[in-house]
């Protein structure tokens, strides 16, 4: 087992691989890469059906287009295929960038139509490992994950029970309501719907 000191040397997928065996590596992850965030996580309608119906390239050009449309002002870590991850500093302004980039998205590419495209949007909030530009992990950013990629209906907002209880006082004419049980059985999780009545 290396001295801890030496710990400080490795990079984070060396201190992955060591914190198996070795208790400190792990402790030594959180202490360079942990912080409390709000993670936002956007996946977009269509794809599968855009990817069949022209090609892969022109899904993720449309996907991009979205994106730009979207306009997040988050700390963008990532991107798989034409879902996004970003970072907030305060779980305030991930929700209202949410809830505005919905507005943007529908002003930019209507909703409606053949080749329509609406953002899927889960958030969390909540200690995490941040590898800056490069990737995400924690269990707050599993769930955002889950409510954006799978759960979330196009032109929705989904937050988990922290990213609520985080956020505190929604702004005025947003409020949030329980996911309903069906979907609740989907994600495994409870979670609330964002409504935007600004």
């Amino acid at each position: 087992m290396l001295p801890m000191s030496d710990l400080a040397f490795l990079d984070f997928d060396a201190l992955v691989a060591r914190a198996v065996t070795d208790p400190g590596a792990e402790a030594e992850a959180h202490r360079r890469f942990g912080t409390s965030a709000a993670i936002l996580v956007v996946d977009f309608t269509g794809m599968v059906r855009r990817t069949d119906a022209r090609g892969i390239v022109y899904a993720l050009g449309r996907a991009r287009q979205a994106a730009a449309a979207l306009a997040l002002a988050g700390t963008r870590v990532k991107r798989v295929a034409d879902t996004l991850f970003a970072v907030y500093d305060s779980p305030e302004r991930a929700l209202l960038d949410a809830l505005n980039g919905h507005a943007r998205l529908r002003a930019a590419i209507p909703p409606e139509g053949e080749d329509s495209i609406q953002a899927c949007i889960g958030v969390g909030y909540g200690p995490m490992l941040l590898i800056a530009g490069e990737d995400v992990f924690g269990p707050e950013v599993n769930r955002a994950f889950v409510l954006g990629e799978d759960v979330a209906r196009g032109g929705e907002t989904l937050i988990t029970s922290a990213f609520l209880e985080a956020v505190g006082d929604l702004p005025s004419g947003v409020g949030a309501f329980r996911g309903p049980g069906d979907r609740e059985k989907e994600s495994g999780f409870p979670f609330f719907v964002v409504g935007d009545y600004r």
